[in-house]
């Protein structure tokens, strides 16, 4: 009996790690950088679905810069709508893996004249 569940959580495991994770991002997270970015961009572990993932960027203000993104696979991209003025930004992500998982995150990252 206890092997049986055994072989049956082998598999439930590699399930529950198999959903999208933040690999990459640019501007890199918690970076200064020296200029305003034209876009920002994210990179998964996995494909993402473009229906239900976005990007919101936050200025200093907490106010909300309007972007739009474009799914390409493991990408998302949003381009910044104008240049950011020096301050710390944070960018908030949803997405829905390809294999039905919603994952969830932040990072801030600081435009410095």
């Amino acid at each position: 009996m206890i092997a049986t569940a055994a072989l049956w959580s082998v598999p439930l495991s590699g399930q529950a790690l198999a959903h999208a994770r933040l690999v990459e991002a640019t501007p890199e997270i918690n970076s200064t950088i020296a200029a305003s970015p034209t876009e920002i961009q994210l990179r998964f572990s996995e494909s993402i679905e473009a229906r239900f993932s976005d990007i919101d960027l936050s200025g200093p203000d907490g106010a909300k810069i309007t972007t739009d993104i474009a799914v390409h696979d493991k990408d998302m991209v949003a381009p910044v709508s104008r240049p950011l003025a020096p301050g710390v930004y944070q960018v908030d992500w949803h997405v829905l893996s390809a294999d039905g998982h919603k994952v969830k995150g932040n990072f801030k990252f600081e435009v410095r004249p």
